[in-house]
This record gives C-alpha cells, sequence and structure tokens, in this order.
C-alpha cells in the first residue's frame, strides 16, 4: 500500500509539473490549429470530404501525442537527475521503481486529456461538416492512446541512462520503425525471394531475413494501431481486436517500464 502511494503521488506531482509546464496550452492550440486545418483541408480536398476530415485529424491527434510522449517523458525524468532534485526525492525515501511508475503514470494521464480533447475537437468539426462521430472513430482514437502509451514508456526508459537527445534520438526511432517494420520486412523478404530466383547474388539472404525478422517481433507492432482507415471507411474493428491490443500495449509497456526501472536501479547519481 505504501508503494502505490508513493506511485500516486509522484504521479500526481508529474501531472501538475506537465502543467506548469504549459504543456496542456499545446494541446489547446493543436485542438484549436486542428480543427481550422482539418476544416480548411476538407473545402479544398477533391475527395469526400469527411473521409479527408477523419483521416487527418487521427492521424494528427497520433502525431502530436508523439511529441508530448517524447518530450515530457524524457524531459521530466532528465529535469529530475540534472538539477539533483531526485536526491531529495529517493531520499526520502521513496523507491526507484514508484519514481519511474510515477512519472509515467502522470504522463500518461496527461496523454489521455491529450487524445479526449482532441477526439472532443474531431467530434466538434464533424458537427460542423453534417456529419458524426462514429464507433470506428472511437475505436480509432482509443488506438492511439495506446500507441502512445507504449511510445511514452520508451522514453522513459531511454532517459534512465542517455542524455536528453539520445533519449529522444532513440524514442524518435522506435516510433518510425515501429510504424515501418511490418512494410521493411516485406520488402527484405522480396529482395529474399528475387536472390532465391536469381534475378541478383545475395549472400546469406536467408540468415538477413530471419534476422530482419526477429528484430521485427522484438519492436513495437505500432502500425497495428493505426485505425485511421478503418475510421474514414466506418469500418468498425473487431472487439476481440481492440481488446488484444490493448492487452498487448499493456503487456509491452509494463516489460519496457520492467527494464527502464532494473537500470534506474544500478544509475549511481553523483
Amino acid at each position: 500500500m505504501l508503494w502505490i502511494r508513493e506511485v500516486y503521488l509522484i504521479a500526481v506531482n508529474s501531472f501538475r509539473e506537465a502543467v506548469r509546464d504549459k504543456i496542456p496550452y499545446v494541446v489547446l492550440f493543436s485542438a484549436v490549429a486542428l480543427a481550422a486545418f482539418t476544416i480548411l483541408l476538407g473545402e479544398w480536398s477533391v475527395f469526400d470530404r469527411e473521409f479527408v476530415v477523419k483521416t487527418n485529424t487521427i492521424s494528427l491527434i497520433s502525431l502530436s501525442g508523439f511529441f508530448i510522449a517524447i518530450f515530457a517523458g524524457v524531459g521530466q525524468v532528465q529535469k529530475e537527475i540534472q538539477k539533483k532534485t531526485i536526491h531529495t526525492l529517493l531520499a526520502k525515501p521513496v523507491s526507484r521503481s514508484a519514481f519511474l511508475v510515477g512519472k509515467y503514470m502522470g504522463l500518461l494521464a496527461l496523454i489521455a486529456l491529450h487524445v479526449m480533447l482532441l477526439a472532443m475537437t474531431l467530434s466538434f468539426v464533424l458537427w460542423s461538416i453534417d456529419a458524426s462521430i462514429t464507433v470506428p472513430v472511437v475505436q480509432a482514437c482509443y488506438l492511439v492512446f495506446w500507441e502512445l502509451a507504449i511510445v511514452l514508456a520508451f522514453a522513459v526508459l531511454f532517459s534512465t541512462y542517455s542524455s536528453a537527445l539520445i533519449s529522444t534520438l532513440f524514442s524518435v526511432g522506435i516510433y518510425l520503425i515501429g510504424h515501418l517494420g511490418n512494410q521493411i520486412l516485406k520488402e527484405v523478404y522480396l529482395v529474399y525471394r528475387m536472390s532465391e530466383e536469381g534475378s541478383f547474388m545475395w549472400n546469406n539472404g536467408e540468415l538477413v531475413y530471419n534476422i530482419a525478422k526477429g528484430i521485427h517481433y522484438l519492436i513495437p507492432n505500432l502500425f497495428k494501431f493505426n485505425a485511421s482507415s478503418h475510421a474514414a471507411h466506418s469500418i468498425v474493428l473487431e472487439q476481440s481486436y481492440v481488446f488484444w491490443q490493448s492487452i498487448y500495449a499493456i503487456g509491452y509497456s509494463g516489460v519496457v517500464l520492467c527494464l527502464a526501472i532494473a537500470l534506474f536501479k544500478r544509475k549511481d547519481f553523483v
């Protein structure tokens, strides 16, 4: 119970600190810009207006949430380390695991607020063009939240042992590879098959493909959380799919946080 209380207090303080860092103002600005941009884009587009609004808005929710997850996740932990305030926190005593989990939960609450606010903005935009928010749109926003939960876990992990710049670059790399991993694996497999057919020489093609496949299974499959096309075409996802993606995100984030805690416990603060 004491550990849970420590996590709760740190989570609340992390959320408040994010508010003081004016991150919510960035979210509000994103919401206003999002509303204006999507309405204008829908007017100019030669395609179905509702389709364009849904596709671009959900993509922007993911992208803006990604920036918040990266800069908040990396910034808060690094700030405590650089300003030496972490010595005071850990001397209270607060366990290192409670510190990291509390930071993560507080920032995850901020991301949830971000997704909900922009989902409400999307509802307003759809209402303004005589459309309505549908179940696929809600599912897409829900999956975006879990996608960002994984990204935030990696941002916290990298910030425990790297500088702010390196942590940011690593987190961006995870985000990009997570979204492009499936396509990269397909391209590697295509080259491997072409080499087998004799189109060109590629030594150890099978080994390279197996390594690529192993890496593909290790990195997070963030592309599976992208349901913007389903939302745009009003295709309802299977409840089982949404459920298992949620379980996957919770499990993957948990493993990453456990690794972050293990590294953080070994870190010597001077």
